[in-house]
């Protein structure tokens, strides 16, 4: 049968359909995206927990920031599931996933999100990482060749080249060993600007600061002897960043280290502009995952 006869048959059904007598019914509600849940062992055998929620590819992986957990990235599940496969997992010892690590590291971390991307399956995959979720973003990246196609670094990787001294690395750490509250509760101060909605200020203080503090060191310690700049500069991927104005970004030098690399600021946002501004944040997010997915 013809393409054309085809199509008139199609037509002429329809329009049989629509003069029949018969009940009238309610439009049909969209269907709520597909939502799994669970989690997975990491290379250690740490459990990782994750939520992956829609379907379709790419499949976009949020990694939070430190003393954090999935609940970071809640403003944009329901905005962006009916255009992409978004999961989010919880790092080890943080929200829902287990604490028993032998040793604290970046890698480890990365092994954490490489554990849940091989456990669903997924082929085509941008990751998206808030503060520590930057530096286990490129971890991840680089032990999934192929798989991971770009890395949007949320208020991290501004300049990699600045000071991360271990001495200076290791009195934060003792800091946080003498009194975690304390320690805490000044960093958050530090991370967001002054006209942050007190709810949130008050949201993502108690979130962080309730972290267990016989691991808050160890989280930090990961970096004692992490090289961001040889990291950046090995990176597989490329790297878009979507910024607050905590920190002074250095377009110029990150790409004397990685030439495949863009930033946008986001003026008045802390280290959270996925929660402080949403809607701009998951514009943003949408422009980078298009740029990058048009290769």
């Amino acid at each position: 049968m013809s393409r054309w006869t085809l199509l008139t048959a199609a037509l002429l059904a329809a329009m049989s359909f629509a003069c029949a007598p018969g009940p009238t019914e309610e439009p049909a509600e969209a269907a709520e995206p597909l939502v799994l849940s669970g989690t997975v062992p990491s290379a250690d055998g740490v459990p990782i927990a994750y939520t992956s929620t829609g379907s379709g590819v790419p499949a976009i992986v949020f990694i939070h920031g430190g003393y954090a957990d999935q609940s970071f990235w809640a403003k944009q599940i329901e905005p962006l599931s009916a255009r992409y496969q978004l999961v989010t997992l919880d790092l080890a010892a943080h929200g829902g996933s287990g604490k028993q690590r032998g040793a604290w590291t970046i890698d480890a971390f990365g092994e954490d999100v490489r554990a849940v991307i091989e456990a669903l399956e997924l082929e085509s995959v941008y990751l998206v990482g808030n503060s520590l979720g930057g530096p286990v973003g490129l971890s991840a990246a680089r032990m999934l060749p192929g798989t991971v196609r770009g890395l949007i670094a949320v208020d991290t990787l501004q300049d990699v080249n600045r000071d991360w001294s271990p001495e200076r690395i290791e009195a934060y750490v003792q800091s946080l060993r003498d009194d975690f509250p304390a320690t805490c509760k000044a960093m958050v101060r530090q991370l967001l600007v002054e006209d942050t909605d007190p709810d949130l200020y008050a949201w993502i203080e108690t979130k962080m600061c309730g972290f267990d503090p016989s691991i808050a060191p160890d989280i930090v310690a990961a970096f004692v002897d992490y090289d961001p700049a040889a990291e950046f500069s090995a990176a597989q991927v490329p790297v878009r960043a979507i910024l607050g104005e905590i920190t002074p970004l250095d377009l110029e030098g990150n790409r004397e280290l990685l030439a495949d690399f863009d930033a946008i600021v986001m003026e008045g946002c802390g280290h959270y502009p996925m929660l402080e501004r949403p809607e701009e944040f998951n514009q943003h997010l949408i422009a980078y995952v298009e740029e990058l997915q048009s290769r």
